[in-house]
Parts: C-alpha cells; sequence; structure tokens
C-alpha cells in the first residue's frame, strides 16, 4: 500500500510589524514520522463510554487514540489537539518514548517530541485522528467509543478527571458527529465501520459508514490474525 507522498508543511512561526506592515516569518516543518501501514485496517479510538468492557488490547497493530487514552492504553499514534491535555502529556513524559500529533499552536508554545498533525484539519482529536489513518493509507477505519449523535450529557470515560469536563455538564456531541460527516463524505473511498456507538443517523445514510457490534469486531480481529 502506497504511503502518502506527503513531506511536510510551512507554517507561520511568527508576525512582525515593520512600517506598519505585517511580515510573516515562515518555517518549514518536514515530515517526522512515516508510519506503514499493515493492511487498510485502522482502528481510532474515541473516548465514548461505549468502549468500557472491551479490551483494547485484543486490538493489532495501526491503532490510533485521543487525548487521556494514553493513561490506560498506549496506541501506536496518540493525537492530541486540546493544550491542557497536551501539557499533561509533557508533563508526563509520555512523548519521549510514543508516537504524538498535535497541532503546531501547542508545539511553538510547549515543546515536546512530538509531531505535527499533516495537512490539519482543525477538528476534534477523534475525527483528526480518523484524518491522520486516511492520510497514512487506510481504507477501513474501525471507529471505538464514538457516542456522538446529540448533545446530552457527559459521555466522556475521563469526565470528572483532570483536563475533562464534570460528569454533569452538557457535551456538545453533534459537533464531533457533524465533524466526522463531513470526512466521511470527502472520502467515499474510506470504509467508516463504527462499533456499538451513538451516532446520528445522517452518518447511516452514507454509502461508506456502517455499524457492527462488538462481538463482530472480535470476530473479525480473530479472522484476520488467523489468516495473517
Amino acid at each position: 500500500m502506497a504511503l502518502s507522498d506527503y513531506q511536510g508543511e510551512t507554517i507561520i512561526d511568527s508576525i512582525t510589524i515593520k512600517q506598519g506592515k505585517k511580515h510573516f516569518n515562515n518555517l518549514w516543518m518536514p515530515r517526522t514520522v512515516f508510519n506503514d501501514p499493515h493492511g487498510k485496517d485502522a482502528f481510532i479510538i474515541g473516548n465514548g463510554e461505549s468502549r468500557i468492557g472491551f479490551d483494547l488490547y485484543s486490538l493489532p497493530q495501526d491503532t490510533y487514540g485521543c487525548n487521556a487514552l494514553y493513561r490506560d492504553y498506549e496506541p501506536d499514534y496518540l493525537i492530541v489537539v486540546d493544550q491542557m491535555m497536551y501539557k499533561e502529556i509533557l508533563q508526563n513524559e509520555y512523548d519521549q518514548k510514543n508516537t504524538v500529533y498535535t497541532n503546531r499552536n501547542n508545539i511553538k508554545k510547549h515543546g515536546g517530541s512530538t509531531n505535527l498533525i499533516p495537512n490539519n484539519p482543525h477538528k476534534g482529536a477523534g475525527t483528526t485522528a480518523m484524518h491522520i489513518a486516511i492520510h497514512d493509507g487506510h481504507t477501513r477505519l474501525f471507529c471505538i467509543g464514538f457516542d456522538c449523535a446529540e448533545d446530552g450529557p457527559n459521555i466522556n470515560v475521563y469526565k470528572d478527571t483532570p483536563c475533562y469536563d464534570k460528569a454533569k455538564s452538557i457535551a456538545n456531541l453533534s459537533l464531533w458527529g457533524k465533524q466526522i460527516y463531513a470526512l466521511a463524505l470527502d472520502h467515499p473511498d474510506v470504509s467508516f465501520v463504527f462499533v456499538d456507538g451513538n451516532l446520528p443517523s445522517d452518518l447511516m445514510y452514507l454509502a461508506n459508514c456502517s455499524t457492527i457490534s462488538y462481538d463482530q469486531l472480535n470476530t473479525h480481529i480473530n479472522t484476520s490474525n488467523e489468516t495473517a
């Protein structure tokens, strides 16, 4: 499977004012991660409560996780866009031995041994994780822990913990659903397979989106292991 030909990108490093005019100082950020996908499948791990009880360690390689997931499980690639969450990652030195993607603002403000999100879609961590998996050449994404049908009570696994809202807060879940819908619409050649999530009905009208149960996911994983 051919990898993306992306080699890096130019970002605005700073802005100076000279004689009343803005001057943009650019910085070339080379590609620093050359992922080698082991097949068309990637596993995108969100932090919705629908994944509680599923053994993440049963997943094969090519796992892309979001935010505080690293507290309990180390995915192959961790995606962090929230600034407070990013600072926690650096404080725990998780970035020193693991592959972490973040945005240019976090890298500029806080440094770290992290990697620039390629062609950043400027979306939430879950949608960005899907974006990176597609960028790496995966054409079937198994999406775990994505519960974004409508706004409502906070159903994040990490609610009431540092960097996360309280359990009693109202979460803007529908925003994430709209972001995923737009991404799926832009990539009709990629299959989005949602595992037992609570999803917007509009998403299921797309031909490249489907749902399966955790039993079906386990069967798929076991079958893949047997034929590997």
